[in-house]
């Protein structure tokens, strides 16, 4: 590799650091909270830490970049897995701190909640490493073309549209059952979240200039794809543990097509995640100047 991204190499060197250590305290405390038995076990941190290792080794020789970019994919969907229930943890943090009332939600087992951010948050930075390989082994510049732009649309929109219509189909079935009690909610977050998911992704992919400052759309990408991965993966690696009896907890489902149903929303947000982080990158290479604003946007946030 003639020119090694330095400085994406530290950042995911030390994030996984990080992970590992979060992940091994946790290992060593235990779960906390019984929510969290069925979450991926905390030792796919070794897995995914084991290959971003071979992925670097890999990255010093030319003719080794190809399976260095393999490695590093590989790396960044077991650091995905490993991160599976962050988003959940982090809706339980807020009730906890807010003080919402939210029942046995609002608890939240702090060892396996820490590790599981950081894991997503080296998962992150090992997509960011990955695709540097990438930039280093090819020419990147071209790939903004109107045909992969459609795809990644036409992408989108089939996998955002399953939840919400699921979910307001049955809250119109469950409003004209008109039966006593409470009802659900009109799912008016799911709307507006897959809504805005869609219309972000549209933004990435244009070929005209933003109408938005194309820093925030990177932003917004990253965050998106982020949490949908880590949900995704959730499943995946969920139930991989459960089918080999390495979790110890266990989900049970009143019948196979509550399982087909579970596993099939779980499924768009993946690909949904997938969809979203191709446009993100797609976009950064369009517009690699926007790379460092957008970092500096990130850190801004994240530091106040």
């Amino acid at each position: 590799m003639t020119s090694k991204p330095l400085g994406t190499l530290a950042l995911v060197i030390g994030v996984s650091t990080l992970a590992i250590v979060a992940s091994s305290t946790a290992l060593l405390i235990g779960t906390t909270e019984a929510y969290a038995l069925i979450f991926p076990p905390r030792w796919v941190t070794f897995i995914a830490a084991g290959l971003l290792l071979a992925s670097v080794n890999a990255s010093h020789s030319m003719r080794g970049t190809r399976t260095a970019t393999i490695l590093g994919w590989a790396a960044a969907v077991f650091f995905f897995g490993a991160s599976g229930g962050a988003i959940l943890d982090g809706f339980r943090a807020f009730f906890l701190v807010t003080g919402i009332p939210a029942g046995d939600f609002a608890t939240v087992d702090w060892p396996g909640a820490i590790a599981r951010g950081v894991n997503l948050l080296a998962a992150v930075a090992t997509v960011a490493w990955t695709w540097r390989l990438r930039a280093g082994r090819t020419q990147v510049a071209s790939g903004h073309s109107t045909r992969a732009g459609t795809a990644l649309v036409w992408l989108a929109v089939a996998f955002t549209l399953p939840y919400p219509l699921l979910k307001l189909w049955l809250w119109m079935q469950d409003v004209s059952s008109h039966t006593p009690g409470a009802h659900a909610p009109f799912p008016a977050l799911e709307l507006l979240a897959f809504g805005a998911a869609l219309v972000l992704v549209l933004l990435l992919a244009s070929s005209r200039k933003p109408v938005v400052p194309g820093w925030l759309l990177i932003v917004g990408g990253w965050l998106g794809s982020a949490a949908l991965l880590s949900m995704g993966f959730l499943m995946v690696f969920g139930l991989i543990a459960q089918m080999t009896g390495v979790s110890t907890g266990s989900v049970e489902f009143a019948n196979g097509e509550a399982t087909l149903m579970v596993l099939c929303v779980y499924g768009t947000w993946l690909m949904l995640g997938v969809a979203v982080l191709a446009a993100t990158l797609r976009f950064m290479d369009g517009h690699p100047s926007l790379r460092g604003q957008a970092a500096t946007r990130t850190e801004g946030a994240t530091a106040r």
